[in-house]
């Protein structure tokens, strides 16, 4: 039986990680016969983050590499019937959210005092508390430096908003009045792209960005319909 290590469920999601979450999709979307192992800790993994695939003596690390074994392991294509314009449409949606919608939502997590408050204790509670509050300081600077290196971090939360709001608009266009992002059936795009809106949905204290996903009440629709469909 394969098996999926990624991030303990957190915030109402199966992961804490919407890459993990990807994964999950992917892997019912397959048909695959799997369980879930959860680790807080990455540095272990080949590449040093989760979620990781583990398919007998095969390791698969990284969410895109695990459609793509997936896909072969399978015989299964999850964009069929899809247009060549429609893939590659779905490809540009899948990198918006993946390199760009995410680093909104990180900067949300982990820079925003009230969320940060409430995110140490969920993903670092297995830490001794004499310690916690000196080591994830210095976890939480990483990822400031790594935000400030990326670029969101460079912005206010107000231009954060504005950033991923225009992300999230075209999500809304692409999805109109349809039930999934291409039609009536869901697609690698829809694996994508709801795990990282409903991430940013499922916020720990209210936000500009999570506010702006919870108010749309048909983006919200889509995602639970997506989780219907696809969420373990």
């Amino acid at each position: 039986m394969l098996k999926l290590t990624t991030y303990p469920a957190a915030f109402g999601a199966p992961s804490a990680s919407p890459f993990g979450v990807k994964a999950m999709c992917f892997l019912n979307m397959a048909g695959a016969e799997w369980e879930m192992g959860s680790s807080a800790d990455p540095r272990k993994a080949p590449k040093g983050k989760l979620p990781v695939l583990v398919d007998g003596h095969t390791v698969i690390p990284d969410s895109e590499d695990i459609r793509s074994y997936l896909e072969q392991r399978f015989s299964v294509d999850f964009d069929e019937g899809l247009s060549a314009e429609q893939r590659a449409v779905s490809r540009a949606i899948i990198r918006m959210c993946d390199e760009h919608l995410y680093f909104a939502l990180v900067c949300d997590r982990w820079l925003i005092d009230a969320n940060w408050e409430i995110l140490r204790e969920e993903f670092f509670g297995m830490i001794p508390k004499l310690v916690r509050r000196f080591v994830t300081k210095k976890i939480r600077q990483q990822v400031r430096a790594s935000m400030q290196a990326q670029g969101m971090g460079r912005h206010a939360v107000e231009e954060r908003l504005t950033r991923a709001d225009k992300d999230i608009r075209a999500i809304v266009a692409l999805l109109g009045d349809k039930s999934f992002l291409f039609g009536g059936s869901p697609t690698a795009a829809d694996a994508s792209a709801a795990p990282m809106l409903a991430a940013i949905a499922g916020s720990p204290t209210e936000t500009l960005l999570s506010k702006r996903v919870n108010d749309d009440a048909p983006l919200m629709a889509y995602l639970e319909r997506v989780q219907y469909a696809l969420y373990p």
